[in-house]
């Protein structure tokens, strides 16, 4: 469903937030707080659901992906999208429905610079982001902060402390939001230092902060042509190869990349593509990112500018949702994708606070891609750095962001009506969060006795 379909749909602008509120409320009486955070296993297999996804990626990049799931329960779960969206469809849901970001889990929140070169704290990954339950994306949330505090070895009785606050950070950013204008929950703006105090971050992690703000504040296209370039014989600048992560290759991509460059071009706004047009095209290379998106298409794109400055672009393939790829006889072709960079596009500029100005999609031959500045002041938490502290208050922070972004559609306020002032919500999303990590468990150990024996 696009943007535009979905203000047409059953929520009409001519509702107030009172009404919307009302809506919500009432549909407490459908789907309970209980029948929320009930979990109910559903009857699939696990393994034929990753294989359709693992045919959609690049062969010889799959050993890779697999030694990257392996790594930890944690990391399985990364990587494996298409099972927890199998599973969510089969629960019992909400009828609310809103843009979300699909695979909201803590990994997938961090730090980049906004176009004022500000820097920010909000969702980073839309390659699953659509239309679908709002609960979904929260439910994703609470089940990688217990996988990823398991996985740093922290108790299980601080963990099953933590998870209803966590719940309990999104249901109060939530209300803030609604404390706010419609123009004034449009233009959040997650700054880092009010976003951290808006979702009470403890002073004592101010040296973490700094950290982390110092090393984005370092992190440029310059700074990556230092590290991800080199000269060849002939003494022009090009990326360095490792294999099979970061190649040459010759395939659609590079070799039309200035018709598909152009192509990009044209979705961009006018001042930035004026801006590009004064960049050329100086070298492309395969680079493969990731834990969940590894194996799909992915590149980086050298330019360089009248004054010999550099630009670098990161090129990924847009591929459909998890829950379109791993439906059973998906052949994926330009006909499919073509309006999949477009989707997650225009799904991160409505969830995010504000978005890369370079941020724009371009259609292949055979497949969709989206565009992004490639590590323009970003940066990412380490999550097993994190001391007890740390990790809770990030937590905290991300469930806080995801408030903010699900308060971008028009049916937030219906959220707002539903999840209402209680603790009881926080505490029956949170016992879903523990029934299913044990699902994940038993999907993990399928993986390790069928992938790495």
């Amino acid at each position: 469903m696009t943007p535009a379909a979905f203000s047409t749909g059953r929520v009409q602008v001519n509702k107030t937030i009172a009404e919307l509120r009302r809506l919500g409320k009432g549909a407490r009486e459908q789907v309970s707080f209980e029948q929320l955070g009930a979990y109910h296993p559903v009857d699939r297999d696990s393994n034929l659901l990753m294989d359709r996804i693992r045919q959609l990626l690049l062969p010889e990049l799959l050993p890779e992906r697999t030694q990257r799931m392996g790594a930890s329960t944690f990391s399985f779960f990364r990587g494996t999208a298409e099972l927890m969206e199998a599973d969510l469809r089969e629960q019992l849901n909400t009828p609310i429905t809103t843009f979300i970001c699909g695979d909201a889990h803590i990994g997938n929140f961090g730090f980049y610079a906004s176009p004022e070169r500000r820097l920010l704290f909000d969702l980073n990954d839309f390659d699953e982001a659509g239309i679908n339950p709002w609960e979904w994306d929260l439910k994703r949330l609470l089940v990688s902060v217990l996988l990823a505090g398991e996985a740093n070895g922290f108790k299980e009785k601080k963990l099953r402390q933590l998870l209803p606050l966590v719940a309990e950070s999104y249901r109060k950013s939530n209300k803030q939001m609604f404390e706010q204008t419609t123009l004034a929950r449009f233009y959040p703006l997650n700054e880092v230092d009010r976003l951290l105090k808006a979702s009470a971050l403890d002073n004592d992690n101010s040296q973490l902060l700094t950290t982390i703000i110092n090393r984005a504040n370092k992190r440029d296209s310059e700074q990556v042509v230092r590290k991800f370039t080199t000269l060849d014989v002939r003494g022009n600048l090009c990326f360095r190869e490792n294999a099979p992560r970061t190649m040459h290759v010759d395939d659609d991509v590079t070799s039309h990349i200035a018709t598909y460059f152009a192509a990009y071009r044209q979705s961009l706004r006018p001042d930035v593509n004026l801006l590009l047009s004064q960049y050329h095209i100086t070298d492309i290379v395969r680079h493969s990112v990731g834990v969940g998106s590894f194996g799909s298409r992915c590149y980086l794109v050298l330019l360089t500018s009248i004054d010999g400055s550099h630009l670098v672009l990161q090129v990924k393939e847009a591929l459909p949702t998890r829950q379109v790829g791993s439906q059973a006889e998906t052949e994926i072709t330009v006909a499919l994708e073509q309006t999949e960079g477009q989707r997650i596009v225009d799904c991160q500029k409505i969830l995010q606070s504000a978005s890369d100005p370079f941020l724009g999609y371009f259609a292949g031959q055979q497949q969709s891609f989206y565009v992004r500045q490639f590590r323009d002041m970003k940066e990412s938490i380490d999550l097993t750095q994190l001391d007890w502290d740390q990790f809770q208050s990030y937590a905290n922070t991300c469930a806080w962001t995801l408030a903010i972004a699900h308060c971008q559609s028009p049916t937030a306020a219906e959220i707002r009506g539903y999840i209402g002032s209680g603790k009881h919500f926080d505490e029956n999303l949170a016992a879903f969060a523990w029934a299913y990590a044990e699902q994940v468990k038993t999907d993990y150990a399928t993986f390790k006795d069928y992938r790495l024996a």
